[in-house]
This record gives structure tokens, C-alpha cells and sequence, in this order.
């Protein structure tokens, strides 16, 4: 991972963050590389593991065992209304952002229902209020750049890549985000089949 801690635009966060990743090696590995190699563009940006985030913040007074159990609870409750078995999202082509931690990204094609119901239930579960509008994305690149630099990046990314098209999710990782990217670790994993 670089150092993005040398770049003064990187906010430090400090919560959990429950991330669906992607289940076939081949689909991580290929997003992995493209992240790598967009970072490389821009140093000192970090390199992440391949994520769609579902939640986040989960308080970091939040007891891991209970964040587990939780997860099961909203794994539960969706698998009650649509199945979870082979979950997919459909990706759009990569973008620019506006935040540090949403530089490029390529969202999520909606509606999702699946996705939409997971991401109630763990709302619900959480009893997390007065978060943003749920802007489901894949992150490919982390960075304080110019909005121009930020699209540049997205046209390299859609060039690198083609289409991104179907992505399999068949787990949600349970992140300790503390500090800026490169800090982050994933602390407990939850299979959602």
C-alpha cells in the first residue's frame, strides 16, 4: 500500500464500515490491478482493496461479536425476500466523484433490489439515522485531485477496463477504518449463502 498519509487532502476516519466484496478471484484480482494501477497516477493516493461499501459508520464503540451478529441478522432478513445466492451488481462505467474517498468510482447500476433490502436491514439493525443518501459505488481511486484530474482518470479507468459489467458479491467484510486507507483492516468477514 503507499502512504497516503503524505497527502493532506486524505481525511482520517474512525469508524466500521461493512463492505460487500467481490467473491471470484479472477473479477478481485482484475479490480485490485486497476486500482493499483490508478494510484500509480497519482502519488501519493492509496491502494484499497476492491469494495462496494454498505454501511458506514458503524460506531467504533460497537462490540465486534455484536457488528457479527448483526450482519447475520440482516443477511437473515433479506435472504427472507430475495435470495442472496449468486448476488450480483451491475456496474456503470468508472466516473469522478467529489469526495476525497469517492475520487473515481463506478456505481452501482439501480434499482438493486437485493442491495436496497440489505442495506435497510443493516440500517435498521444499527440504528444508524440521519445518514447521507445511499450512493452504492465500486471506489477505483482515492485522491486529492482536480474535478478535470478526476475525469481524466475515469476516461484511463473505462479505457483499462472496458466494460465492468457484473460483479458477484458473496460476502460482507466488516472494516476497522481508522486513520486514512491505508491503515484500514478488514476484521471480520460474514458469507451472505
Amino acid at each position: 500500500m503507499t502512504d497516503a498519509t503524505k497527502d493532506p487532502a486524505a481525511p482520517p476516519l474512525a469508524a466500521y464500515a461493512l463492505w460487500l466484496v467481490p467473491t471470484i478471484p479472477e473479477q478481485s484480482e482484475k479490480f485490485q490491478s486497476l486500482i493499483t494501477d490508478l494510484a500509480s497516477l497519482e502519488l501519493p493516493s492509496p491502494v484499497f482493496s476492491p469494495h462496494i461499501t454498505l454501511i458506514h459508520p458503524i460506531p467504533l464503540s460497537a462490540r465486534l461479536r455484536d457488528i457479527h451478529a448483526g450482519v447475520k441478522e440482516a443477511i437473515k432478513a433479506t435472504s427472507s425476500k430475495h435470495s442472496l445466492e449468486g448476488f450480483t451488481v451491475d456496474l456503470k462505467p468508472a466516473q469522478k466523484g467529489d469526495k476525497y474517498y469517492q475520487s473515481v468510482l463506478a456505481p452501482v447500476n439501480l434499482p438493486n433490489e437485493a442491495l436496497s433490502s440489505l442495506r435497510e436491514a443493516v440500517e435498521d439493525i444499527f440504528a444508524l439515522m440521519n445518514l447521507p443518501e445511499y450512493f452504492p459505488h465500486l471506489s477505483l481511486f482515492y485522491g486529492g485531485v482536480s474535478p478535470k484530474r478526476r475525469d481524466e482518470i475515469a476516461k484511463i479507468a473505462n479505457e483499462k477496463t472496458g466494460e465492468l459489467g457484473k460483479v458477484e458479491i458473496g460476502e460482507i467484510a466488516i472494516v476497522s477504518c481508522v486513520g486514512t486507507a491505508e491503515k484500514w483492516e478488514v476484521v471480520g468477514r460474514e458469507k451472505l449463502s
